[in-house]
């Protein structure tokens, strides 16, 4: 008996083609067959109820961070088409369904959920840039009362940017999907050489028999190859482009350990695997090599009527000389996995573990976390308020928030900072303007330079005796500041614009339009600390608990 890896004899690849012609291997592959079936059957079960739970426990957390910080409706998408594919794929393997449908599946639905996996992966890339990158504009030297005069300042570069990311997402879906979905049906649309129409052989309404009988079949394995030889196309196109995005996501740096970069490297290296692995046993056994050794035992069996396939196997094995047979444990592959296309079911399966149930696992890991260490000086908002006003430990946020996609609440919280220095600046100034006894000395005050300064150190000075009125009018000298401030973090076209109620924004922009107030911020200053408090702060303590709490021993 030949091993696992030498090549099969035209004997046993025609009986692994043909195994109803010949007694003993007949009544084998029936059990066999009726074995697969029912461990099919067993998988689907365990992967309905599983793919189902997770979906909509998914839908149920989506109002999470964790969740959201993924693209909730992007990450559900993809979950979704993930999960039918599945669904169809190992369906058909004890229940055949319509060609047409398997068909469509396998061309259209497979490459569409790649492509939003892809766009997943391309939009964790950019928006990791675009959090630095709105770092890096927002501490560049701006003059503020110019801008307020009348100088335009860059506010609407950044979120174009925004939008260029989304098209670029949805061009990365809709291309691939679009093209695929015209190949097919203009595939589906044409002749075979026999002037038969595709649609006749493979259509949406008669049951032929499983797609991989079809394939091995000698009138319409050619046929069909050509048909499904689109998903192979574009499994090859997908599996070229996330190796290319195998070098820009490693240069993304996560928060977490298994987080949104771990779940698209790892994903990318199994796709690519599977994919490679298709090609290479749909290359080894290949509708060529089914399609000629048909050719040449049909030739024979015209040759000498009446005789049985074994008779014409065994004595006229040198006819089949030019063929080159598979390796016997790709066969048994291919056999199990019905030409390879259940190997893209472990793909599906994996997209809705890691896009779907891991993150689902991090949601109640948080949950349980923040239950642990609910009763310690370290998780209340009253250290988390400490920890704002360290300098050091502000680097780290901001570190945390680039890596979670969420950079503007720190320097919102930063350039709050600076305002209410700017406030208290002022106060100081004009008790001195007042003390002189000429309140107008007031604006001859450098505030932009003191604005400047504050800007390139963020530092905790002592303001011990500020008095704070949030109803105090903003000072004509200081109101060029607030202006800025709005344009930048609450217009909703601001460069690094917020995710606060829009009941805060209506009052906040009722008040800048009528009668500003110092305090105008405040309420979207308590929204943001609390977003923070519930986002980025438990990862901060994640990585530096102990180091936080020797702190707080310490007085800190």
């Amino acid at each position: 008996m030949s091993g696992l890896f030498d090549r099969v004899t035209p004997l046993a690849f025609d009986q692994f083609l043909s195994p109803n012609e010949y007694d003993g291997v007949r009544e084998e592959h029936e059990r066999n067959q009726s074995i697969m079936e029912r461990v099919y059957i067993i998988i689907f079960i365990i992967y309905v109820i599983i793919g189902l739970s997770a979906l909509t426990v998914f839908f149920s957390l989506r109002d999470w961070y964790i969740i959201k910080q993924r693209n909730f409706m992007l990450t559900f998408i993809n979950g979704i088409f993930a999960f039918i594919s599945g669904f169809v794929t190992l369906l058909v393997q004890f229940k055949p369904l319509p060609c047409g449908v398997t068909l469509y599946v396998s061309d259209v639905i497979n490459p569409f959920y790649n492509a939003i996996f892809l766009s997943r992966s391309l939009r964790i890339v950019l928006l990791y840039r675009f959090n630095i990158f709105k770092v890096t504009a927002l501490n560049k030297k701006r003059k503020v009362k110019s801008t307020f005069m009348g100088t335009q300042e860059p506010n609407y570069y950044l979120p174009k940017v925004y939008k260029k990311v989304d098209r670029i997402i949805y061009g990365v879906i809709a291309a691939p999907t679009i093209l695929a979905l015209f190949i097919t049906i203009y595939m589906h649309t044409r002749e075979t050489e026999k002037h038969e129409k595709y649609l006749d052989i493979c259509n949406f309404t008669k049951v032929n028999g499983p797609a991989a009988d079809l394939l091995k079949s000698e009138e319409t394995g050619k046929v069909m190859g050509k048909l499904y030889s689109i998903a192979q196309i574009f499994g090859m196109i997908m599996a070229f482009a996330m190796i290319i995005m195998v070098y820009f996501v490693s240069k993304v740096k996560d928060s977490s350990k298994y987080g949104a970069k771990f779940e698209c490297l790892s994903t990318i290296f199994l796709i690519i695997a599977i994919t490679l692995l298709n090609l290479f046993i749909n290359k080894d056994v290949s509708n060529e090599k089914i399609a000629m050794h048909n050719g040449i035992k049909q030739g024979l069996r015209q040759q000498n009527p009446g005789q049985t396939s074994q008779y014409i196997m065994e004595n006229y094995s040198s006819a089949f000389s030019s063929i080159q047979y598979p390796l016997r444990i790709l066969i048994s592959i291919y056999d199990y996995t019905k030409g390879g296309r259940v190997l893209f079911c472990i793909i599906s399966t994996y997209i809705i573990f890691s896009a779907i149930i891991l993150p689902i696992i991090k949601c109640y890991n948080s949950k349980k976390e923040k239950n642990k260490y609910f009763h310690e000086p370290t998780s209340s908002i009253q250290y988390f308020y400490k920890v704002l006003n360290s300098p050091p430990l502000i680097e780290e946020l901001r570190n945390i928030a680039i890596k979670e996609f969420s950079v503007e609440n720190v320097l919102f919280w930063e350039n709050y900072q600076i305002l209410q220095k700017m406030i208290y600046r002022y106060q100081i100034e004009y008790r001195k303007a007042e003390r002189i006894g000429n309140p107008k000395l007031i604006s001859q005050y450098d505030f932009e330079g003191y604005y400047q300064q504050q800007l390139q150190t963020f530092s905790v000075s002592s303001m011990d005796d500020y008095s704070y009125d949030p109803n105090m009018p903003v000072p004509r000298e200081i109101l060029p500041y607030y202006v800025s401030f709005y344009q930048t973090f609450i217009d909703s076209m601001g460069p690094a614009s917020v995710n606060i109620s829009g009941a805060t924004v209506k009052h906040i922009y009722g008040e800048m339009c009528t009668y500003p107030t110092i305090g105008m911020f405040d309420e979207a200053k308590n929204e943001i600390v609390e977003m923070m408090y519930s986002s980025i702060f438990p990862i901060l303590l994640r990585q530096n608990r102990k180091q936080l709490h020797n702190a707080t021993i310490n007085g800190f």
